[in-house]
């Protein structure tokens, strides 16, 4: 059975299924990895339907989702969510200046990690940062933080040009703050 790995955005506004699905995959990505999310299990397992849909349905969130698609013998196609990543336009990054985009909630699946996905995400969002600011002449950042612990993501960031900021500081001190300029 074939198996093969796609990337999309979530729409807005986002189907029901959409939403279920998102906020299962958000929800096994803080109970597998807490320490890669700056929220908790604990906290978002109390979110309602009505909090996940509002999370996600906004133009200002561009939520990546990586899916596994398997077909049968029949062609019959099954779907897996393995990872995702949100970009956070500058007004709901809202940390430093105006030309600042943010990545949250980046995660991949154990079982789907290294195979590129992580970084299909990114650049994924990376193109979407572009295709907004085209244009626009001053240079835009997207800025993350990443767990001081976390050596497989830092050695992803690094591979896509972000680096270590030393204007930002991290409410949490075991995170640092990186950026890439996109443009």
């Amino acid at each position: 059975m074939p198996s093969t790995y796609e990337l999309f955005r979530i729409p807005v506004p986002p189907s029901e299924e959409d939403v279920i699905k998102y906020s299962q995959l958000r929800l096994l990505g803080l109970k597998t990895n807490p320490e890669a999310f700056g929220s908790t299990f604990e906290g978002e397992s109390k979110n309602t339907h009505a909090q996940w849909k509002s999370r996600i349905d906004k133009e200002e969130r561009f939520t990546i989702i990586a899916r596994l698609v398997s077909r049968d013998s029949s062609e019959t196609a099954r779907e897996e969510w393995v990872g995702t990543a949100s970009i956070l336009t500058p007004t709901m990054w809202a940390r430093s200046d105006a030309d600042t985009y943010g990545v949250v909630g980046m995660w991949v699946h154990p079982e789907h990690r290294r195979k590129g996905l992580g970084k299909k995400l990114l650049e994924f969002g990376i193109e979407w940062v572009r295709t907004r600011t085209e244009g626009n002449p001053t240079a835009t950042r997207l800025a993350l933080e990443v767990h001081r612990g976390n050596e497989g993501a830092k050695k992803l960031y690094d591979g896509l040009a972000f680096v270590e900021s030393r204007d930002e500081l991290c409410e949490d001190p075991d995170r640092i703050p990186l950026f890439l300029v996109v443009k």
